[in-house]
């Protein structure tokens, strides 16, 4: 948060606890996003065992029936419900990405301008700190590392971050300043495999895992009341859902359906409110539209402090008029540079087409009537369009984080601007097969099985090879099967239809890399490659360390070292700049320090 900013919020702040007395302690707040989350997973919907620990929330408050997410992704849900702004608007359009700061100040900025104790506890690599959403927190822990756990985890089970935060939880009980503690937790998203419960794919052991984050989240709520020593605020939501099949989509990400827009939202008080606060009537249902950008407009309203004007969200304390609320989706664009998707929801009626495709087909459902959204009418001509907000991102985007902790945690794609296409996009909802094979291989291919993953992407060159992730995935698997010259051939093809992909390049790199061993021309272009993609982004952690690790396996520990050193301050555990770090140190005969490095993938060290 910068100097101004906090200057504006504690001004105002203060102003506003001058008028109501100056020194009464505000209501402590506890935000838990539980990711993945299907509004139709939870009590009652899911049966009165389903959630009980949210079921009991919602009767000491109030639980929203129709609540839509503006995107189906985690990071740019999470930075639009901490903002109020669409994801257009904050510019972290997809996963994996980075942007200029936002334009306006996160919730964690607004409380802790007001006096609040700030922390933070992710599940995920998604929600690592270097895209942008620590801002505001005083304590941020996206530390995935567990005693024997992987030294390279990308994410953590639940149990384990309420851990965390209840010991954070328990320090902030001896202050007297009021706390702040926004908690996330992952267990719903694929792969469903809940301690104790079912694992596979499909809806049982999902709701497995939805059971067990229930159980967490009761843990965490019992820490919160403790910790609290007064009234506490506790607002749960989701940041998407999950199709589990539904529209031809296995999870989520592509397509803008209920079945991934639709989440569960419940605001109540522990401990004894204070006097007419907002949501202190018990067991209220409320069924006006409301939407994930409204949560950070709500909760500042509901502790008196100022709303900033220019949000994409509203204050939803009372039930208001229909509005049209935004929906985007441009992962397709971005990982596959099909068109992206947009639309709004407008009290039952939902407008979705697809902008860069000819035609767009605009497509219009009644809720009400179809809640599956089987039967679409024609929506070209609706007044709605009107309403669609432009999927282009306003802040600058660049790609960052880690394309292979993408990959395993199901995330297909990864690479970077799409540049400005000649002719119309294909419209994803016509590539849902497509999509699906794509993540087939991906599994495979995380799973170690390169030859499946060849196998089943193949036949598809005919009909997509103008995707460059078609050839990204065949360039992988060719590499698994140890056909670099083939491997090369894909990759060089990738890079022609996306020049901007960094995954691309880093992926081509490393074939070039390995071949390298064998042919000092392949040695040389791997060399050129990775110099491409720090071209492209100078402080990427994968980029650096491969570029390293080049200058490590042709005879130059020193100039990988020089590379090195300087990334380990930002990233003091990636695990390839530890790695190769310590190789590096070790070819200069400086083997305490190699060892040294190395032991901070030991969890504690």
């Amino acid at each position: 948060m910068t100097r101004a900013r906090v200057l504006v919020v504690a001004c105002l702040a203060a102003t506003l606890l001058a008028d109501c007395g100056g020194d009464a302690r505000r209501p402590c707040v506890l935000l838990v996003t539980i990711d993945t989350l299907r509004a139709d997973a939870v009590s009652p919907d899911a049966g009165p065992e389903a959630t009980p620990s949210l079921s009991a929330l919602a009767a000491r408050g109030t639980r929203f029936t129709a609540v839509t997410s503006v995107t189906p992704l985690t990071l740019p849900a999470h930075a639009s419900l901490l903002t109020g702004l669409r994801p257009a608007r904050h510019g972290l359009t997809v996963n994996g990405v980075t942007a200029a700061p936002f334009a306006v100040p996160t919730l964690a900025e607004h409380l802790a301008g007001a006096g609040y104790a700030t922390a933070a506890f992710v599940s995920c690599a998604i929600l690592e700190h270097e895209h942008g959403l620590d801002a505001g927190f005083d304590v941020y822990d996206d530390d995935l590392y567990v005693p024997g756990g992987p030294t390279a985890p990308k994410e953590r089970r639940g149990d384990r971050t309420i851990d965390a935060a209840s010991a954070w939880l328990d320090t902030a009980s001896s202050s007297d300043a009021p706390w702040f503690v926004w908690t996330h937790l992952y267990d719903p998203h694929a792969p469903y495999a809940a301690p104790g419960g079912p694992e596979g794919q499909d809806r049982a052991a999902y709701q497995a895992e939805v059971g067990y984050a229930d159980t967490q989240l009761g843990r965490l709520i019992e820490a919160a009341t403790r910790a609290a020593r007064g009234p506490l605020l506790v607002l749960v939501t989701s940041d998407h859902g999950e199709a589990l099949g539904e529209h031809g989509e296995d999870t989520h990400g592509v397509l803008l359906h209920q079945a991934t827009l639709h989440v569960p939202l419940v605001v109540g008080w522990e401990g004894t409110p204070p006097q007419d606060a907002p949501f202190s009537s018990q067991g209220v249902v409320r069924d006006d539209v409301v939407s994930l950008l409204d949560v950070t407009p709500t909760l500042l309203a509901t502790l008196d402090l100022p709303v900033p004007d220019g949000l994409d969200g509203r204050a939803v304390i009372e039930p208001a008029p229909p509005r049209a609320l935004p929906l985007e989706s441009a992962a397709p664009w971005f990982f596959y540079g099909f068109s992206p998707l947009a639309g709004v929801r407008a009290g039952v009626l939902e407008l979705v087409g697809a902008p860069r495709a000819d035609p767009c087909d605009w497509q219009l459902f009644d809720l009400s009537l179809d809640p599956y959204e089987l039967s679409p009418a024609a929506g070209d001509e609706h007044p709605l369009r009107a309403a669609v907000p432009s999927t282009e991102a306003e802040p600058p985007t660049r790609a960052s984080g880690d394309a292979q902790a993408l990959a395993e945690l199901g995330y297909v794609g990864g690479g970077g601007a799409r540049p400005e296409p000649d002719a119309p996009c294909r419209d994803p909802r016509r590539a849902t097969g497509f999509v699906r094979a794509l993540d087939a291989a991906n599994t495979a291919l995380v799973e170690g099985d390169p030859r499946a993953a060849y196998d089943d992407l193949v036949g598809l060159r005919d009909a997509w090879g103008d995707v460059p992730e078609l050839r990204l995935f065949l360039g992988k698997a060719l590499r698994g099967l140890g056909r670099q010259p083939e491997a090369d051939a894909e990759l060089s093809v990738a890079h022609a239809l996306n020049p901007l992909s960094t995954d691309i390049l880093l992926e081509w790199g490393k074939v070039l890399l390995e071949w390298g061993a064998t042919s000092p021309d392949a040695a040389t272009r791997a060399k050129d490659v990775f110099d491409r993609a720090l071209a492209l982004q100078p402080d990427l952690p994968e980029a650096i360390a491969l570029r390293a690790l080049h200058d490590v396996v042709f005879g130059d520990p020193a100039a990988a070292w020089a590379r090195v050193e300087p990334a380990l301050v930002g990233r003091p555990r990636h695990t390839a700049l530890v790695v190769v770090g310590a190789r590096a140190l070790r070819a200069l005969g400086r083997d305490d320090e190699a060892r040294a490095l190395q032991a901070r993938l030991v969890p504690g060290g």
